[in-house]
């Protein structure tokens, strides 16, 4: 069914008070799409901002640009619809970035229709503007790809207690542009999905009932371009929009590749600190949900809903949690990608499993960390922690300073309530 034929989808899309945006969030949508039916059924959306521009300048580039001396008879507020309107740039795809905003007012003399004269106020504005993250990636572009993909059949039989396949996809930090760059890591992500794929069905061939499969998102897929580290911007071979639509493309990648061999399988995310938008000196300008993760994984959830042999998964995308957590083939497991974990590791797990039995009535019996880019098991007891190891190209800094470095690789695992330490066959491919 089109969503054209969906009553509710009609009414948001003819109240002309809701914005694009808004309606492609709350139907999981692109922005060009409800443009593009506002336009096929003639609707114009109405904008409260009635200042009227008298003069201005406008530098538009693919990724932002800048407003210069924009004057208006009215204060302009938080909605510039009308002002990125009369310099033909669309609103959707561009945002302001609101610290950049400056304005100066003045008193200009203005002559009645009766002959007497009346003072009016006038306003100038200027003020930088960036592309939208949700315009940085086509959705639809994607879905259409995904509608011509036909995954293979796997009648595997399935023998002994189950247990779920835990494959841990972390800090990719794609665009990071050392070592042998984006490239490399790109193929060994490629090479890690056939990798995991024979691994599954060796497995399943020595009687392990692989019954359900967990795809770990355990953030830092991107690498920013700004705000994180000294001369981030010059190390990069990505820009961010590249990043992400390269992030988007290899995840799908490998939940096609890996979600049809299972009938259960679930797509997890954790909030990390190179996924962070709007920093400035290292430090974040907005909440926790404005995420690099968060973003891949609704947009990953809004097209495998579309096509039939991935409508099947589930999904565990945290709005502003730094702590994801899931039950799979029941082991209460506890996901966060380490960034927040300071020297005492294991205070800090202790005091966050008690925060969330108190607060979930969740008591984490396996806990999945990354950042740190190492493979590493430690054992604490009540549960363990694993650390993901990751397929970037390493950091020259870091080993310059330390003389460490980590061997590349996906970490994979099984997790089951009847393993004696809730995990079993740990290996890093």
């Amino acid at each position: 069914m089109s969503l054209l034929d969906d009553a509710l989808y009609m009414v948001d899309l003819r109240n002309t008070d809701l914005r694009a945006p808004a309606i492609a969030t709350k139907w999981r949508i692109g922005n060009s799409t409800v443009k593009d039916h506002r336009k096929k059924l003639s609707i114009k959306a109405q904008h409260t901002d009635t200042a009227t521009v008298l003069s201005g300048k406008a530098e538009e580039t693919p990724d932002g640009g800048e407003f210069k001396d924009v004057q208006t008879t009215e204060k302009i507020g938080t909605d510039w619809t009308r002002i990125f309107e009369r310099f033909q740039i669309d609103p959707d795809v561009f945002e302001i970035v609101d610290d950049t905003v400056r304005m100066s007012t003045w008193q200009q003399s203005k002559a009645l229709e009766d002959g007497t004269r009346d003072v009016v106020n006038l306003f100038s504005y200027s003020a930088r503007f960036t592309r939208k993250v949700e315009a940085l990636v086509d959705v639809r572009e994607i879905a259409d790809s995904l509608r011509k993909w036909k995954p293979t059949q796997n009648n595997t039989p399935r023998m002994g207690p189950p247990v779920t396949m835990f494959v841990g996809w972390a800090d990719w930090q794609l665009g990071k542009g050392e070592g042998d760059g984006t490239k490399g890591t790109t193929q060994r992500i490629l090479d890690s999905f056939q990798a995991t794929t024979d691994r599954i069905t060796a497995m399943r061939k020595r009687g392990i009932n692989v019954d359900g499969l967990l795809l770990a998102n355990m953030g830092d897929h991107t690498e920013a371009v700004t705000g994180h580290y000294t001369s981030q911007t010059y190390s990069v071979d990505l820009n961010q929009r590249d990043q992400l639509n390269l992030a988007i493309e290899l995840n799908l990648t490998g939940i096609k590749a890996l979600a049809p061999m299972f009938e259960q399988a679930t797509y997890s995310a954790t909030l990390c600190n190179h996924g962070q938008w709007q920093r400035v000196a290292g430090k974040a300008l907005t909440d926790d949900s404005d995420n690099s993760t968060g973003f891949i994984g609704d947009t990953l959830h809004t097209v495998c809903d579309l096509h039939p042999a991935l409508s099947h998964m589930d999904w565990l995308i945290p709005r502003d949690e730094m702590i994801t957590t899931g039950t799979f083939s029941g082991v209460n497991t506890s996901m966060a990608h380490g960034h927040k974990i300071g020297s005492a590791e294991d205070t800090w797990l202790a005091k966050q499993s008690l925060w969330l039995q108190a607060t979930r009535q969740f008591q984490t019996e396996l806990w999945v960390a990354a950042h740190r880019h190492t493979a590493s098991v430690e054992d604490y007891g009540p549960y363990s922690r694993i650390q993901c190891s990751t397929n970037d190209p390493g950091s020259k800094s870091f080993t310059d300073a330390t003389g460490k470095f980590s061997t590349q690789g996906t970490t994979t695992f099984l997790i089951g309530s009847h393993l004696k330490r809730k995990y079993s066959d740990w290996e890093v491919l």
